[in-house]
């Protein structure tokens, strides 16, 4: 139980069976992503991604039965700009007691495309899947090398266009906390329609730095962490679900509705799921 004197609730994403699979060479079975879903229900984790549904047959059959099994959290598959990729993991959700669908959009300094095209296809992207679902994420994928004028209309025109949740990335780990948090505070002071939604932040620990990274962007407005049960993810991984959460248990103003009893559980069994597999 957390303490009345913290105000804030934090959400909290889990994307082990996301991002975090994308570090393993041999690949989760199904029934081992049913057993993480459950124990993460359990845990009180707010949103569970699980696999890229939108570009892989695989993974939509999977999203699908967890989404059988999930009684709680809101299950979540990803998907890219594309009509199809969307569609496919809406059909995939449709067990889902909660589902979101989240939709990325290249927009760092290497992405070959207008401002324009870009803002066009968040619109076109986003409405589409706010179509098919109430709960929708739009991630700025490489956020942090983006230009804060590019980025800062993008999230605008995700907002306008039906967006619930906008996640700001720092895709390759390359921000400091000084510089990741003064990037969420620009968002949050130059877009007019930010308080309609709520702030997220994903960020990789290829400087050791995810975790501090997603702290730091609470105090400047964030409310949802995008972390995985040991870190686990590409090169040096996602921030830590354990440590966020202890750290933010240990703050007189944030809370989470994780129950901390179970993070010794789903660490050990992550453990053993990717054992030799690393």
């Amino acid at each position: 139980m957390h303490d009345a004197s913290q105000t804030i609730k934090i959400t909290i994403f889990d994307t082990t069976l996301r991002d975090g699979e994308l570090a393993l060479k041999r690949k989760l079975t199904v029934e081992q992503k049913i057993r993480l879903a459950m124990i993460l229900d359990e845990m009180g984790v707010d949103a569970i991604e699980v696999g890229y549904p939108g570009a892989c047959h695989k993974d939509r059959d999977e999203i699908f039965m967890v989404s059988q099994q999930v009684k709680h959290s809101t299950i979540c598959g990803l998907a890219s700009s594309q009509p199809d990729e969307i569609a496919a993991v809406a059909s995939a959700l449709k067990p889902a007691v909660r589902g979101r669908i989240n939709v990325f959009t290249p927009i760092g300094i290497q992405s070959n495309i207008t401002a324009s095209e870009v803002l066009e296809t968040i619109q076109s992207s986003v409405s589409l899947a706010r179509n098919y679902c109430q709960d929708v994420e739009w991630s700025a994928f490489d956020a942090t090398r983006c230009h804060p004028d590019l980025l800062c209309k993008a999230v605008e025109t995700a907002i306008k266009s039906g967006a619930t949740t906008i996640a700001i990335p720092d895709s390759l780990g390359v921000a400091s906390p000084i510089e990741f948090s003064h990037l969420i505070e620009t968002v949050m002071h130059r877009v007019p329609n930010i308080d309609s939604c709520t702030l997220a932040v994903h960020c990789h620990d290829d400087r050791f730095l995810a975790v501090d990274n997603s702290l730091a962007a609470l105090d400047v407005g964030a409310r949802q962490i995008e972390c995985s049960i040991n870190g686990l993810g590409v090169r040096a991984g996602n921030a830590d679900l354990a440590k966020v959460v202890e750290a933010i248990s240990n703050h007189s103003t944030y809370y989470t509705s994780i129950d901390c009893s179970w993070l010794k559980v789903a660490s050990e069994m992550v453990s053993q799921f990717t054992a030799g597999s690393l």
